[in-house]
């Protein structure tokens, strides 16, 4: 089986046939994700450890009605947006090129919104997990996250209840689309429950030193911390929240499976409590399976995937479905409707339906507390 690993330039996309009966040519699709910038390892981890391992089960297995599928990378510079949306345009114009996988953080997908909507070409993200600002999806955006906007409200609930907490602290991170929205869902919550806001600090991604806000948040002594950061970002923040003393509940949103935020907390955020796409300890197959592969993959037998290498991995297998269910795979109006055939069906994150476009519709939510060793456990 080949799989391109190379960034290919976007004035050299072509998907080379119409239909299936006419060629056995790989179904070639570009890959979107941070492969330079800030955010270049989390780009890699994701290539590496979801979207190649997906695809050697998927061509291991038949490919796409007997094509092979393949990925090539286009590189979203994260965070900065600009150049990318450029490359987006050329590609989206480009009635050679069916749809994209990734795209990423919510910041990037919100980057190409309008264009999409004119271009009309469908994007299936597995990344972006902030909850949506804007007045529809564009017609075209599938994200298999889950929707901040319904879980975020019923986790702190949830947390409210357990920890009963009257008074907490906030931090987010201020110049990221999906941060900045899902801070303003939990404050509304919290409104409703009559919780007291004591320290509401804010600063910009990839910052280091959190000395003033850490500060702020020690002298306010609440009761519990709510952070809305990118995952270092928040793994580094509640580190320096342990080293001085603020040792209170602390919670936060997707974010939590992600390996950098246990990796830069040095593992002071054991105990966090968010919610997830899984949990280790889900005895599902689906779920002990994927766990099961990825450990053979990594030689990490001690360790479990994080939930955005997940997300890839569960995803580039949601878009074989799809894609098996279309006549003309260069179709994308056809590609689009598709995802909205997807109905309960069996993923590694529990059932999944694609009523219409935007968000994965799930039964329910998966709330999960990071343990001694950053697995991800179900949280009741």
């Amino acid at each position: 089986m080949k799989i391109l690993a190379v960034v290919i330039s976007v004035a050299s996309l072509a998907i080379t046939s119409t239909g299936w009966a006419q060629s056995k040519e790989p179904i070639r699709l570009p890959y979107a994700s941070a492969f330079s910038g800030p955010f270049v390892d989390f780009g890699e981890r994701m290539w590496k450890e979801g979207a190649l391992p997906a695809l050697k089960t998927i061509n291991e297995s038949g490919g796409i009605n007997g094509r092979p599928l393949e990925f090539f990378k286009m590189d979203t510079r994260f965070p900065d947006t600009a150049q990318f949306l450029a490359d987006y345009r050329r590609v989206c114009d480009d009635r050679t090129v069916p749809m994209i996988f990734g795209v990423g953080a919510t910041k990037a997908t919100i980057a190409v919104y309008e264009d999409l909507k004119r271009c009309a070409m469908p994007i299936l993200n597995p990344s972006s997990a902030g909850a949506w600002g804007l007045p529809d999806f564009g017609g075209w955006i599938f994200r298999y996250q889950p929707d901040a906007a319904q879980v975020v409200p019923l986790l702190v609930k949830k947390a409210k209840e357990k920890f009963d907490f009257k008074t907490i602290a906030l931090s987010h991170t201020n110049d990221d689309d999906a941060t900045v929205t899902n801070i303003r869902i939990v404050k509304k919550t919290l409104d409703e429950l009559a919780v007291k806001v004591v320290s509401d600090q804010s600063f910009r991604n990839k910052e280091t030193n959190f000395a003033s806000q850490v500060a702020a948040h020690r002298q306010a002594a609440p009761e519990a911390v709510w952070m809305s950061h990118q995952p270092g970002d928040a793994g580094t923040f509640i580190l320096q929240l342990r080293e001085r003393g603020v040792n209170v509940q602390a919670l936060t949103d997707g974010i939590i499976g992600s390996v950098d935020f246990f990796k830069l907390s040095q593992g002071k955020a054991a105990g966090t409590v968010g919610y997830a796409l899984y949990a280790a300890d889900d005895e599902r197959p689906v779920v002990q399976n994927w766990i099961k592969q990825w450990r053979q993959m990594t030689g990490q037998a001690d360790k479990v995937p994080d939930v955005f290498v997940t997300a890839t991995y569960d995803s580039v297998i949601i878009l074989a479905q799809v894609l098996r269910g279309v006549k003309d795979p260069n179709d994308r109006k056809e590609i689009q409707q598709a995802f909205m055939q997807i109905k309960d069906l069996e993923t590694i994150s529990g059932k999944v339906s694609w009523p219409k476009d935007g968000d994965a519709v799930r039964s329910q939510p998966i709330f999960v507390q990071l343990d001694q060793n950053g697995i991800l456990k179900n949280w009741k």
